[in-house]
């Protein structure tokens, strides 16, 4: 089968199973009381279920699961283990609120779970700033330092309605036609499948009245860990696969692609240690509270 046509049958699968689901998930957060409640700090004025994250999930491994059945070749499950390993976490959040430095434990551990499994680390930064390759010592610390970042911001931004969900869509987008560019088939269904599986998402989030659900942490702090998969992998590509011309700057369009997350992230944690603040201490400065 025309791999084209692959990726494009699992991102409908996806589609698909994100639209099935979305309601029986609405119902049990609902009958459950699963939701998240107003306060000072958030924008909205009534209780929202917040198991959207459970949906979206589902549809992107739905996806790859329709694109190992279709012929596919999808052996990425560290990525997948990681993936149920956080929802599960973002799920105990979203429902106990578990304290913030459980959180970093677990996605220190699963970082490091994927180096190791994978194999792939910020170990090139591909000539800028004059850098090429990082000596072990280095890149492993930057790799979790950077993922665990990537993955803070990501629940960070999730404070106004399509915000996360929406930005994560165009974000997917970008990573799976550079993916395609280098020819990285495995990230192009990746990729597909979680904008395929966001959508539905959105436009609920956004448009609905009685089936608005938050994505919640389950959802972000599922989709940190895609992005960091993305980010890794692709700084991971050997210098010899980009084009001859030198046009595709990979560290420059990771940057360019999650700045706005992770920039606001760093101002605002920034902004509490001077205050004399622990930079986990929710407030209303990010950049979806001045909206």
């Amino acid at each position: 089968m025309n791999e084209l046509l692959q990726v494009l049958i699992s991102a409908l699968i996806a589609l698909y199973c994100t639209c099935w689901i979305h309601p029986y998930v609405l119902k049990v957060a609902k009958s459950k009381n699963i939701v998240d409640n107003p306060d000072a700090r958030k924008l909205q004025r009534v209780p929202v279920p917040i198991m959207g994250g459970l949906t979206v999930v589902f549809g992107v491994l739905s996806g790859i699961m329709g694109y190992r059945l279709f012929g596919g070749d999808f052996d990425l499950f560290p990525v997948f283990a990681c993936i149920f390993i956080i929802l599960i976490v973002g799920l105990m959040d979203d429902i106990i609120s578990l304290s913030p430095k459980v959180r970093f434990v677990v996605e220190i551990l699963l970082v490091l779970y994927l180096i190791c499994t994978t194999g792939y680390q910020l170990n090139d930064f591909h000539g800028l700033w004059g850098l090429h390759a990082i000596p072990a010592p280095v890149s492993v610390p930057l790799t979790v330092f950077a993922c665990v970042g990537i993955i803070n911001s990501i629940n960070l931004i999730d404070g106004v309605d399509g915000y996360s969900s929406g930005y994560s869509i165009v974000s997917s987008a970008l990573f799976g036609l550079v993916f395609y560019h280098l020819g990285n088939l495995q990230m192009v269904v990746l990729a597909a499948v979680v904008a395929a599986s966001l959508l539905p998402f959105f436009l609920h989030n956004v448009f609905g009245k009685e089936s608005k659900m938050f994505i919640g942490d389950a959802g972000t702090l599922s989709l940190g860990i895609i992005f960091s998969v993305f980010v890794i992998t692709l700084l991971s590509t050997p210098s010899a696969s980009l084009p001859v011309d030198g046009s595709l700057g990979l560290v420059p369009f990771t940057l360019a692609v999650l700045c706005v997350p992770v920039f606001d992230t760093l101002r605002v944690m920034s902004s509490r240690l001077l205050k004399g603040k622990s930079p986990f201490n929710p407030d209303k400065t990010h950049l979806h509270h001045l909206y």
